[in-house]
Parts: structure tokens; C-alpha cells; sequence
């Protein structure tokens, strides 16, 4: 989420009343419902928003805390995606707490997914990770919820070491974080008209402001996937052309549609064609691999 101006409670200050940009709000330290809670407060993650408890000493639970801004739906949407215990649900398990204002929001403390070492995977591996940041979406945009802030910060990922203290965690799952500027519509993808987007992470082509929602979610996955490439192919290595095509075919052809968008594919689309890309690439590994492998140990020798 980018600032868009101070947020409407308390600031964190120094003993000598100035403002404290990276501290923690004495009241949001007192407050009784963390205390109640046994959260200590000791880390600030986005200055004046998220806090977190000490996630460093892996032999506790580690929390973040975030206070929600009332003028957005983001309470409700957590509220609503709360509701929902199968595993399909890529909101990460929370409780929303709306006793005074803000409102907060406390969550297991996990990782962000630019903590995977995408370099010690295959590509249909880096595949599996990316096609469950797509059916994330997917299950958002199956109600009528549009993101449009999907980018790598807001993607986290669950390791043994947090599942173990968060029963709801799931090890190895991709969640999808921070409704901040996200929308409940009235229409579904293919029906939806275009609206504002002021607050993205993600760079609008073409300069424009508006889009049609769900196709401008498609349009930030290509910014998580370029990024999980990237890293898979770090060191001066060409990444292979399927993964070049996959990128430009999630960015489409952008021609400033007023209405529902067709520059490029629904995320449902985007599923159901990665689900068969990446069955292809892993029987392309599954053969290829041998071969390298017995290439290598003649080298050796």
C-alpha cells in the first residue's frame, strides 16, 4: 500500500512530544485488547500502520498488527473472507477488533513471498508458487472482490517454523494481504465497468487512471510474476521463452477500455492455462533432467 496521507489517530512520539515517524503509539501499546491478548508491540513494519511483536525469536508466535483506516472496506472484507475455513481462501487467518477507533487487524506475522529462494527451483516449481497467488485472486474475483493492489508485498508465504505456532496457518501457503484500496463490486469479471485507480504499487500503463478491476489484477500479476523470473534466473541467465510469453500475455494489449475489459485474459483463464503450461514444463524436466545430470558427472570426471 502507498501513503496517501496521515492517518486519522495518534501518532507515535518521543519523550519531548516531536513526532516519532517509526515508533509505536503509546495508546496502541496500552491498548487492552493486544494486552488482553498477551501482544507486545516491539517492532514498527509500515510506519504508523503495521506493528509487529518480536518475529525474530522463532521459539514464540510472532503477531503484526495493523490499524485500519475507516473510510475503506477493509474490516468488511476480512470480516467476510473470515467467514470462509476451506482452504481455497487466500486471506490470511485474522481477527478484526473494532473495539474504539481504529479499527485493527491482528495476524500471524509471516513472510513476504521475496523470501523464497526461487533460484533452488524449477520452473514448474516457480510455477506451482505463482498459480497460487492466480487462484488467490481467482477465489476474490469469484466474489465480486478486486484487489487492485496485487504486488509482491502483498503476497506472503507461511514456513513450518510460523505454522507450527498458528494452528489456522497452513506451511507452504501463499496468503494475499492488505485490502486496503480493494473493492466489493457489483458485477463480476466480464460485466464490470471501468473505475479509478488512484493507489497501486504497480506502474498503470499508458499513463491511464482507469480500468476495469479484475483485468487490472491480472495486470499486476504480471509485475509478481516478472519478479519471481527474475529472481529464478538471477545470475545473468536468460530465462526460457515460455516464461517471456507468460509475462506478455498477462500484460495484454492495453486499449483504455471504458467497459469490460478484454486486453487481456480473466484470471480464470489465467489458472486454467498455467495449470496445463506447468504439467508440460515438469514432464519436459522429468525427461531433460536425466540427461544433464549424467552431462554433469561426465564433466567430472
Amino acid at each position: 500500500m502507498l501513503d496517501t496521507g496521515p492517518p486519522p489517530w495518534p501518532l507515535a512520539k518521543h519523550p519531548d512530544g516531536t513526532l516519532d515517524p517509526i515508533g509505536i503509539p503509546a495508546w496502541l501499546k496500552s491498548h487492552p485488547e493486544l494486552r488482553r491478548r498477551g501482544i507486545v508491540l516491539t517492532e514498527t513494519l509500515k510506519p504508523s500502520y503495521v506493528f509487529a511483536t518480536n518475529w525474530r525469536d522463532q521459539s514464540v508466535a510472532a503477531y503484526a498488527v495493523k490499524l485500519l483506516e475507516p473510510d475503506t472496506e477493509e474490516a468488511t472484507i476480512y470480516e467476510r473472507l473470515g467467514l470462509d475455513s476451506t482452504s481455497s481462501n487466500p486471506s490470511i487467518p485474522c481477527e478484526v477488533v473494532r473495539s474504539g477507533q481504529p479499527d485493527m487487524l491482528i495476524m500471524p506475522h509471516i513472510y513476504e513471498i521475496n523470501c523464497v529462494n526461487y533460484m533452488k527451483l524449477s520452473l514448474s516449481a516457480v510455477l506451482g508458487v505463482f498459480l497460487q497467488v492466480v487462484k488467490g485472486i481467482e477465489y476474490l474475483h469469484a466474489r465480486q472482490i478486486a484487489h487492485l493492489d496485487v504486488c509482491v508485498g502483498n503476497t506472503l508465504i507461511a514456513f513450518d517454523a510460523q505454522a507450527r505456532f498458528h494452528p489456522h496457518l497452513v506451511a507452504n501457503k501463499i496468503y494475499i494481504i492488505d485490502f486496503h484500496t480493494s473493492r466489493q463490486l457489483d458485477f463480476g469479471p466480464g460485466h464490470q465497468h471501468s473505475i479509478p485507480i488512484t493507489v497501486s504499487q504497480v506502474k498503470p500503463p499508458l499513463g491511464l487512471k482507469h480500468f476495469d478491476p479484475y483485468s487490472w489484477d491480472v495486470y499486476c500479476l504480471s509485475d509478481v510474476w516478472g519478479y519471481m523470473v527474475k529472481m529464478k534466473y538471477y545470475f545473468g541467465v536468460s530465462p526460457p521463452w515460455i516464461a517471456l510469453r507468460i509475462n506478455r500475455w498477462l500484460i495484454g494489449s492495453e486499449q483504455g477500455c471504458t467497459g469490460p475489459c478484454y486486453c487481456r485474459p480473466t484470471v480464470r483463464r489465467v489458472r486454467q492455462v498455467l495449470t496445463i503450461v506447468r504439467g508440460v514444463v515438469r514432464v519436459v524436466e522429468l525427461i531433460v533432467w536425466p540427461f544433464y545430470l549424467m552431462k554433469t558427472l561426465c564433466q567430472k570426471k
